[in-house]
């Protein structure tokens, strides 16, 4: 079975291979207003574009774009990389981010709880966020359902990843995970090129194998838990 789709129900791709899912998790708050909303609108296209070239990818990643400011929201449920539509966020009201990783969670899940129905294997689940300020709302949930999920088992049931940019609060951001990273500007191309090289090698390895990921491009660094 190629493609299992019906009205309503979770789209995908060759279900008797191993998937992965990943939720880009995404500030939309009003200070991105301008040229960091702008220039993350064209990485996500092309970040879409480059992945699914991969035919093993193609099949096997599987979106969803999870959007927080005033609220958090589902920009995009798991859909095929592939099979992606365009989207064009816009910059405004303040930063719950609470609320949108509490919902990028429950998404994960979900759609792991799916792939278990329809008997897929899975790949440890990416959640990564991109944010630029310090939240609006209480995160301490958040923060305690991030760290059960990545230490549940030999290697955890979550990869949490958390980018920051501009003026953003590393002191959040430590609460949350041990995977920070951080941009030197506003330009997410090459944050998106390693994204689509890491789905790459992922969707070519073993349930379960961990594997090594690319070097992060020249504007983005690792930020150590010590800083």
């Amino acid at each position: 079975m190629l493609i299992q789709e019906t009205f309503g129900a979770p789209k995908i791709i060759a279900p008797n291979e191993a998937h992965l899912a990943c939720v880009l998790l995404l500030d939309t708050s009003g200070s991105m207003t301008g040229a960091p909303i702008d220039n993350l609108n064209r990485a996500l296209q092309v970040f879409r574009e480059k992945v699914a070239l991969d035919e093993l990818a193609s099949r096997r990643v599987d979106i969803a774009i999870v959007e927080f400011n005033n609220d958090a929201r589902v920009v995009q449920d798991f859909t095929p990389i592939a099979q992606m539509e365009p989207v064009t966020l816009y910059a405004n009201g303040m930063t719950y981010m609470g609320a949108g990783i509490d919902l990028a969670i429950d998404m994960v899940k979900a759609r792991n709880q799916f792939y278990n129905s329809v008997g897929t294997p899975v790949f440890r689940p990416w959640i990564f966020m991109i944010t630029d300020g310090a939240p609006t709302d209480d995160i301490e949930n958040a923060a305690r359902r991030v760290r059960e999920e990545e230490s549940k088992g030999t290697h955890g049931k979550l990869k949490f990843f958390a980018l920051g940019v501009g003026e953003y609060d590393r002191e959040t951001l430590f609460r949350l995970t041990n995977r920070v990273m951080e941009l030197t500007d506003m330009n997410f191309y090459g944050i998106f090129d390693w994204m689509s090289e890491s789905m790459v090698a992922i969707s070519v390895s073993r349930v379960g194998e961990e594997i090594r990921l690319g070097d992060l491009p020249e504007n983005a660094r690792v930020v150590p838990a010590d800083w």
